[in-house]
């Protein structure tokens, strides 16, 4: 199979493809519940469902029976599919606690084809997200989009084969993508009919609903000129393999991709290095790295950075080239712990080129935390005076776009201040402490101010969990587990929508929980020094209780934890940053 995406386009009869988005089933209910939801709007919970209340009313505006008790509204299939098929297609809305009718409803029939076509997929996403398992949240999708595949380029559809060809594109999929997005198969067994034994009849009837598929049964399933068009979009949407026949221009740009998207350039870029020298691979990518994009230049490093002492001389070698200087110095200076700190020079250069590569990709307000806490200052403009004044072929373009961003009067993550509770879990009377941390302060820098706070000593494993991931220091060789880079999220991507709590263990031995919860975002305090501890209640548990020699804990000092947090308070020092 060709593990390049195919250069499909959306079905020929375009508009009728829309059309059958307009009538399919789940599209009609979610219209229906927009309307029943209408303008006044009605109040939802924190997971962004339904009330109880309102859980039987409409149901009766579906015709979907509700049972006599119901927990929560997701419990109710009927009800919960065209719910976040509505919230996905903007045919619903939710601001602060009350859903209302969205903006795609009013235009909903009148709507131009690509429009439609839009919406109907990103209600599918949304649909698809709800089902998976929180661990996993794009199984679903990924599984829905293989069996459309299979379904549309098997001649012969045999039910006893689906399960291996499904295997086969799943795993294209997982190859060709992030490597730690892994999608467990066991995730098809909800969609198993326990009477017939069909193990994808469930799929079946949810891409039916979705107008995807026709028929009743895997024996009779087949794939609608809808279906067509969303397997289309899902085979664009993949990225291009790097393989090992690749010249490294193609892999350098290839690289610049996986970067834009968040992925991981060292996971896309195994294959093409397995067959060469360290050294060897090195070379080209900076070679041919040099000259251009800063997004480029940025994979092509991280790659060429995680290729080990073997490649230290081309690094060297690469200090001489003007756009690849400033990295190369920060990689040497990296494998040399005892040595000279890097200059500030190419400290700014750095968080310059970090900032034009954020504009091709999260965009400018990335972009400008990235200057916010890589260049020091006093404010805001006094960092963007430092961009301008940087020799950097693109400091005059980062300038425009941060200044055009400023004025904007977006808000700005840069502003935002997080007043954060962390609970130690399992313990009575609560032992907490409330802190205020930037938005923009990553994992990374919540686990220092969670260590400063309840007192350890730092000389064990840690890791963060939310939403069914996992993210530690990548130190801990993340790219050989299923933890992400704690230093690579930050606590704004973290904290959002209805995600309020995130899990910090540490110690996975002792395993010490502690719950992070969101109460307030709030803005920065003109002048104000972060993180700070603001209140306390319980002193910590000792590290390390003796049975022989018990130990009373020691008493929470405020103040002393306050001037240790102080140390960190600038979550990123400039000259003491990997890059």
């Amino acid at each position: 199979m060709d593990p390049r995406p195919l250069a499909v386009e959306a079905p020929a009869d375009v508009a009728g493809a829309a059309l059958l988005a307009r009538g399919c089933m789940m599209a009609d209910q979610a219209c229906e519940l927009a309307r029943w939801v209408g303008r006044d709007g009605r109040p939802v919970t924190a997971s962004r469902v339904l009330r109880r209340a309102d859980v039987a009313a409409a149901g009766a505006v579906l015709g979907v029976p509700v049972p006599a008790r119901v927990r929560t509204a997701a419990d109710v299939p009927g009800l919960h599919r065209p719910w976040s098929f509505a919230l996905g297609s903007g045919l619903l809305k939710i601001t602060g606690s009350v859903a209302v009718a969205g903006p795609v409803l009013e235009q909903w029939p009148s709507l131009g084809d690509a429009e439609v076509l839009d919406a109907w997929l990103a209600g599918f996403r949304a649909v698809c997200t709800v089902e998976s398992d929180p661990r996993y949240e794009q199984g679903v999708a990924t599984l829905a989009f293989a069996f459309l595949e299979v379904v549309a380029t098997r001649p012969c559809l045999d039910p006893s084969h689906l399960w291996h060809w499904l295997g086969e594109v799943v795993e294209e999929h997982e190859e060709d993508g992030d490597r730690s997005d892994h999608v467990p198969f066991h995730v098809l067994t909800q969609y198993v009919d326990s009477v017939t034994g069909d193990r994808f009849a469930g799929m079946v009837d949810l891409l039916g609903r979705l107008g995807a598929v026709t028929g009743t049964s895997t024996r009779t399933v087949a794939v609608t000129r809808l279906g067509q068009w969303a397997r289309a979009c899902a085979r664009a949407d993949r990225p291009r393999r790097i393989t090992a026949d690749l010249p490294a221009n193609e892999v350098v740009e290839l690289l610049a991709d996986c970067v834009r998207r968040g992925a991981d350039p060292w996971s896309a870029a195994w294959r093409w290095l397995e067959p060469r020298p360290a050294a060897d691979a090195a070379r080209e990518l900076l070679t041919a790295a040099a000259g251009v994009s800063a997004v480029a230049r940025i994979g092509a490093g991280d790659v060429a950075g995680g290729l080990g002492e073997q490649a230290l001389g081309v690094w060297r070698e690469a200090e001489r080239i003007p756009e690849l200087g400033p990295h190369a110095r920060a990689t040497l200076a990296a494998w040399d712990g005892g040595g000279p700190r890097l200059a500030q020079v190419d400290t700014w250069w750095l968080a310059v080129e970090h900032a034009a590569a954020a504009l091709e990709g999260p965009g400018p307000d990335e972009a400008l935390a990235l200057v916010y806490d890589r260049i020091p200052g006093t404010d805001l403009q006094s960092r963007l005076d430092a961009v301008a004044g940087c020799d950097h072929p693109d400091a005059g373009r980062v300038t425009a776009a941060l200044t055009a961003f400023v004025s904007s009067g977006v808000a700005r993550s840069v502003d935002q201040v997080y007043q954060l509770k962390v609970v130690l879990m399992r313990w009575s009377p609560s032992i907490l402490r409330r802190v205020l941390v930037p938005a923009i302060a990553t994992f990374g820098d919540l686990h220092a101010v969670i260590q400063e706070l309840f007192g350890w000593d730092g000389d064990h494993l840690h890791m963060f969990e939310v939403g069914g991931k996992r993210y530690s220091d990548p130190l801990f060789d993340l790219r050989n587990s299923a933890m992400a880079d704690e230093f690579a999220i930050r606590l704004r991507d973290v904290f959002t929508g209805a995600t309020k709590k995130v899990r910090y263990e540490y110690d996975f031995g002792a395993s010490w929980w502690h719950e992070v919860t969101l109460e307030k975002v709030q803005e920065r305090g003109p002048g104000a020094a972060y993180p700070i501890c603001i209140a306390f209640a319980g002193d910590s548990p000792v590290e390390y209780p003796s049975e022989e020699e018990p130990q009373d804990p020691e008493p929470f000092d405020l103040v002393a934890t306050n001037r240790r947090l102080a140390r960190i308070g600038q979550l990123v020092e400039p000259d003491d940053q990997d890059q």
